[in-house]
């Protein structure tokens, strides 16, 4: 008996020495992530997740030649489907950071550890340019890229699953690498491991210097140049106020995005170095008090450093996105701060009309026509999650269903739609079905 009972004793230390130290399993216990899913079926009972999955891998995930290197499992950014039954689509020729990342991020709330595993490394490989900190927003082909204008037209090819052409990554930036640290820190969460630790603890010391020194801003547009009190006597600046039939000058200033500040990330970042706690905590204040005084409940569109002020709009219109402002409801509240009266407000826009605009205007109040795609009703379930909201994950599940591509005869049945280039054709996006898949797991 003492003889088993020793084998037995030696079994389960053999067991923990594997789990604990050779497989790396987690040592560092990150903040709670609210919304995350107890099961599968929890907010996709009837199994959507997988189809999405499926249509994606069938007409978006391609094989590129990024510097050299041929890289796996990438997103084109769309697929239009043929306007002749039968007949292959086309992808467009184009890559952008976030549609992998969120790509990323489902994989591991759908548990597909082998795929998630490689999807860290491609895209490490494939985002990150030589010689510089910071993981690249995009990745367009060499001969696009030679001959760009301020607004490149991105070109289409076949539903082929290898690109002839060599891309390369084109505009990196801070925040690319802050969320790619968040679908490091998801896995870690989930798997553990001494790899993603290493990765981990690598972007946190790329990212600290810039948010410890406050480097974050970059130039923005904020809207057009409004000039207020003018009395009919008074000589206007030169160039403050636009000539009979000209638009008015759009100004430009230093900012910060606010959708761009993952609250949850830095607060994990904090686990692996204290440094990172003072920081994230005052984002968190800067984030939280960034309610505009309008009738409706906005937040500021960035925050600008170095007068410590906020910017109420970026871009060049007058209007906050609901992209945006949903993004930064979402932050807010992963980090326990939900604003009850945002909450009710995107509610009524889903229970009253059946859709969101694109923006809202915060000094008049008004919205626009333009009605917004799958991905704002994605983040609004994801919304309603993280706040634990079941009237807002009603709402927002029913007006994205509305965009489900539910006919079998479809070349994307399984998939979320947006209108094609002609009435005959429709649109297969990644942002849009990458969305879905973190809304509905």
């Amino acid at each position: 008996m003492l003889i088993v009972a020793g084998a037995l004793a030696l079994a389960v230390l053999a067991v923990i020495l594997f789990e604990f130290v050779f497989s790396g399993r987690i040592k560092i216990k990150l903040p709670p992530l609210p919304g995350t899913a107890s099961s599968a079926g929890e907010y996709d009972p009837d199994l959507l997740a997988p189809g999405v999955r499926k249509i994606m891998d069938r007409h978006l995930v391609t094989s590129i030649t990024v510097n050299g290197e041929m890289v796996d499992g990438l997103l084109a950014i769309s697929y239009e489907t043929s306007p002749r039954r039968g007949f292959p689509g086309t992808k467009t020729a184009g890559f952008l950071a976030g549609d992998q990342i969120r790509y990323g991020r489902a994989l591991v709330r759908m548990n597909e550890r082998g795929a998630y595993f490689k999807w860290v490394d491609n895209f490490d490989r494939a985002f990150r340019p030589s010689g510089t900190a910071f993981h690249a927003s995009a990745l367009r082909s060499v001969e696009t890229s030679a001959r760009r204008t301020e607004e490149p037209k991105l070109t289409e090819q076949d539903d082929t699953d290898v690109f002839p052409e060599i891309f390369e990554p084109v505009d990196p930036h801070w925040s690319v690498t802050l969320s790619y640290a968040r679908a490091l820190m998801e896995g870690y969460q989930k798997y553990g491991g001494r790899d993603l630790e290493r990765r981990i603890r690598e972007e946190s010391a790329v990212l600290l210097p810039v948010f410890r020194d406050r480097k974050t801003d970059s130039e923005l547009l904020a809207g057009p140049r409004m000039l207020l009190a003018l009395d009919e006597w008074d000589e206007p600046i030169p160039g403050s106020t636009p000539e009979p039939g000209e638009d008015a000058p759009i100004e430009r200033s230093p900012g910060t995005h606010l959708a761009d500040i993952d609250l949850w990330a830095m607060s994990s970042f904090a686990r692996f170095d204290p440094a990172w706690a003072v920081i994230a905590g005052e984002w968190r204040n800067i984030v939280e008090g960034s309610l505009l005084e309008s009738s409706l409940p906005l937040y500021a569109s960035a925050y600008r450093s170095d007068t410590e002020s906020y910017l109420a709009i970026t871009g060049g219109g007058v209007m906050s996105t609901t992209r945006e402002q949903l993004e930064i409801a979402i932050h807010l509240a992963e980090v326990g701060v939900v604003d009850r009266d945002f909450l009710s407000f995107i509610r009524s826009a889903l229970r009253d009309e059946k859709r969101m605009p694109a923006g809202w205007n915060p000094v008049t109040g008004g919205s626009s026509g333009q009605s917004s795609s799958p991905t704002e009703y994605a983040l609004a379930l994801v919304l309603g999650r993280v706040a634990n909201d079941s009237l807002l994950i009603d709402s927002a599940r029913d007006t994205l269903m509305r965009h489900y591509a539910s006919s079998q005869t479809s070349d994307i049945f399984g998939g979320w739609y947006r209108p094609g280039s002609s009435s005959v054709t429709y649109y297969l996006v990644a942002e849009d079905n990458t969305a879905v898949l973190l809304a509905l797991r």
